[in-house]
């Protein structure tokens, strides 16, 4: 009789512990999984690119790796769209449709060579998150009910970090205003070229659906053809290039079967 309450203390120590442990280290499961009831989000939105290839200005550590040739006559702009998947309260996942313009010039920077081009970037791009600054508080009381019940576990502003992976396709077309070179390489026309985007995020909560997320991405590519141009003895980078976006977001309803609501039958016929 002893051994039996000695083991049924154990168990419920044991239980006890385990409670306190989930509730200490993993406060998300508690009232922390209001994320879940919108876990996806759709954003479309507008920005800048700035290309830094062979013509124009260039990347190199001793520029900042290209900042500090930023031109405003050599910025264009962009147009992008986007889905997020929220992983967790921490982590997401993210897909970008990004169409972008570049232009870059030598013809004012007192070389002998005199090239100018004009590209168009589209770009598909899969991004994987990390909020250092998160969307959702972990309440654990009734300190994140606002009144009438209503709830109010949303930060104002959540910065982020990220990378990933893409392809974009590169269209350039090139000016002449002098042709002294002769193994210089020219690529004009169609590029497939892969890229790295690196990059950090802001968002700006509005409300539980709706928030504007703005982005910082350097693109490393694996090409020396983003402009369609690389000199054959000069050349030491990869092109890369920097899109500035600021979209407009919204949080799409999500069922208890992970779906969002617009395309979840079962959760329709609830309500018609």
């Amino acid at each position: 009789m002893i051994r039996k309450n000695y083991d049924k203390k154990n168990i419920q120590a044991l239980i006890f512990v385990t409670i306190f442990v989930i509730s200490v280290f993993f406060p998300e499961d508690g009232k922390g999984q209001i994320w879940k009831l919108r876990r996806y989000e759709i954003g479309a939105g507008i920005g800048t690119t700035q290309i830094f290839g062979d013509i124009g200005g260039t990347m190199s550590p001793e520029n900042w790796l290209g900042l500090k040739d930023i031109q405003i006559t050599e910025t264009r702009p962009s147009i992008t769209t986007s889905v997020r998947y929220k992983i967790n309260n921490i982590f997401s996942a993210k897909t970008n449709l990004t169409i972008g313009f570049g232009k870059g010039s030598d013809a004012t920077s007192g070389l002998l060579r005199q090239r100018e081009y004009r590209a168009t970037l589209v770009e598909f791009s899969f991004n994987f998150e990390y909020y250092f600054f998160q969307e959702i508080r972990p309440y654990r009381s009734h300190a994140g009910y606002r009144r009438l019940g209503m709830l109010n576990n949303y930060n104002i502003f959540a910065l982020y970090g990220f990378t990933g992976s893409g392809i974009t396709y590169s269209y350039s077309k090139h000016s002449y205003l002098s042709v002294w070179e002769t193994r210089d390489l020219y690529k004009s026309g169609s590029n497939f070229i892969p890229v790295i985007p690196l990059g950090v995020g802001v968002k700006y909560i509005i409300d539980d659906a709706w928030f504007i997320n703005g982005e910082l991405a350097y693109r490393y590519t694996l090409s020396d053809f983003v402009d369609g141009y690389t000199q054959t003895i000069d050349s030491k980078y990869n092109d890369v290039y920097y899109i500035l976006t600021i979209t407009l977001g919204y949080r799409l309803k999500t069922t208890k079967r992970n779906i969002p609501a617009i395309f979840d039958k079962e959760y329709k016929k609830m309500f018609y």
